[in-house]
């Protein structure tokens, strides 16, 4: 479940949005539609993790990324160029 409040009561009441945003996410509109989510520290932790998780490399192009890449292109030199025609 979300609280969903205006950004008006927001504004009021700041504070207690803030707490319980501490045990679930607060969702603010403004103007009817849905403007912002308020987490916790604790959940946007969580959420930079799994969008970490979700790509390869940290969704980094590293020096490994990089190497990885010229190997697989080099072993499979023949196919790639074959798609590419």
């Amino acid at each position: 479940m979300m609280t969903t409040v205006t950004a008006s009561e927001f504004q009021k009441n700041f504070g207690a949005f803030k707490e319980a945003a501490q045990r679930e996410p607060v969702k603010i509109t403004s103007n009817g539609r849905e403007s912002v989510v308020l987490i916790s520290a604790a959940s946007y932790a969580e959420y930079e993790q799994f969008k970490k998780q979700k790509y390869a490399y940290g969704g980094e192009v590293t020096e490994e990324f990089k190497e990885n890449l010229t190997n697989f292109m080099e072993e499979h030199k023949d196919v790639l160029e074959g798609l590419a025609k």
